[in-house]
């Protein structure tokens, strides 16, 4: 207990400059989701004697219910039960019942459920795709690249803590689709690197791309995403050299992910 106290009381750092906590443990803290777990105990052995299935990880929960009109029921007597008994406040903003098919309005640490003719399946939601599309466009940004051999490094680390999160979720045309994506941007930043025609079609033959490809491409004058569609680049960064100096192959690395499940 007395661990605990100090480190509540031991205060936060932002921009260098270290602030006195008064009340509360600090946001993305270890500790925090600690706590909840053992504080909100009691929350889920009372309505487990309920017969109530409940879904928590630390303060996010989710309870089932057979139709709206009991999943209202229920929102009422557990916001009455957090805020009264436990004495807690309740965000009424994100409190709300939702079907679990319905992927706009439900969402669940990053992910939401789908049902087809096979069943129930677990997906991504679409804002978990778009913060993961919107960090590797940042990482793989023509401008931000200096070193190929350090982005595509820091996009493995991402990537990998990425999938091993969301690896149990169905996505492999979705994966697919932003794979390809992430091949042609490493094409471009690559391409914008080698700057000079004169170095571009140098590199290109010895790539083995024929002499006259290799001219066409590296005296265009077309831009960097059209030019990196063309055969001359395909044909010099394949797949397998870009694997080879490093690319995290994103579907390769979802199917040994997923699997697993």
């Amino acid at each position: 207990m007395q661990l605990i106290k100090r480190y509540l009381k031991s205060g936060v750092m932002e921009n260098g400059v270290v602030t006195d906590t008064e009340e509360g443990s600090p946001q993305g803290g270890n500790l925090s989701p600690l706590l909840a777990n053992i504080y909100l105990n009691e929350f889920d052995q009372e309505f487990l004697k309920r017969g109530v299935p409940c879904i928590r990880y630390a303060d996010d929960i989710v309870l089932l219910a057979k139709s709206k009109r009991a999943s209202e029921r229920l929102l009422e007597s557990s916001t009455r039960f957090l805020e009264g008994k436990l004495k807690l406040t309740v965000n009424r903003e994100k409190s709300h019942t939702a079907s679990v098919y319905a992927i706009r309005n439900f969402k669940f640490l990053g992910f939401a459920l789908g049902r087809n003719g096979s069943g129930i399946y677990i997906r991504v939601h679409p804002k978990s795709w778009k913060k993961f599309k919107s960090k590797l466009k940042d990482l793989s940004s023509r401008r931000s690249v200096q070193s190929i051999k350090l982005s595509l490094e820091k996009i493995k680390v991402y990537a990998r803590g990425w999938l091993n999160y969301y690896g149990i979720a169905s996505m492999k045309n979705n994966i697919e689709d932003i794979n390809g994506w992430l091949y042609h941007r490493i094409r471009m930043c690559i391409w914008k690197q080698w700057k000079k025609p004169k170095t571009k079609v140098r590199n290109l033959i010895k790539m083995g791309v024929p002499k006259d490809l290799a001219w066409q491409a590296g005296n265009s004058h077309r831009g960097y995403w059209f030019t990196t569609h063309t055969v001359a680049i395909n044909m010099a960064m394949t797949k397998e050299r870009l694997i080879s100096s490093g690319f995290y192959d994103l579907a390769a690395a979802y199917q040994s992910v997923h699997i697993n499940y």
